[in-house]
């Protein structure tokens, strides 16, 4: 965890009492996700519980598996914000 995760972890145990404890939590949320997806073979994921229960739902009402419907959905947020183009795809969606 040498990325800015890691700075602000110890930024925060270096001034504990300078920092919100919904920040604390925050940062210590995000690296206990970091850790437990450490621990699984690369190319599987870890959603968090609502997101899971978000993306369950989705997939249920367009009839898809939660794979696809986390695909999709990231798809559309990175298609949105100009970091992919669906012609950069390739042939995988065909």
């Amino acid at each position: 965890m040498t990325d800015k995760l890691a700075k602000q972890l110890l930024e925060a145990a270096a001034d504990f009492e300078h920092f919100a404890p919904e920040e604390v939590k925050a940062y210590l949320r995000r690296a206990a996700i970091r850790i437990s997806n450490a621990q699984r073979p690369r190319n599987n994921i870890i959603l968090l519980s609502e997101v899971t229960e978000v993306m369950s739902d989705y997939a249920e009402q367009q009839n898809l598996t939660i794979d696809e419907a986390v695909n999709a959905a990231l798809l559309d947020w990175a298609s949105a914000r100009g970091m992919i183009e669906i012609q950069d795809l390739g042939d995988e969606e065909e």
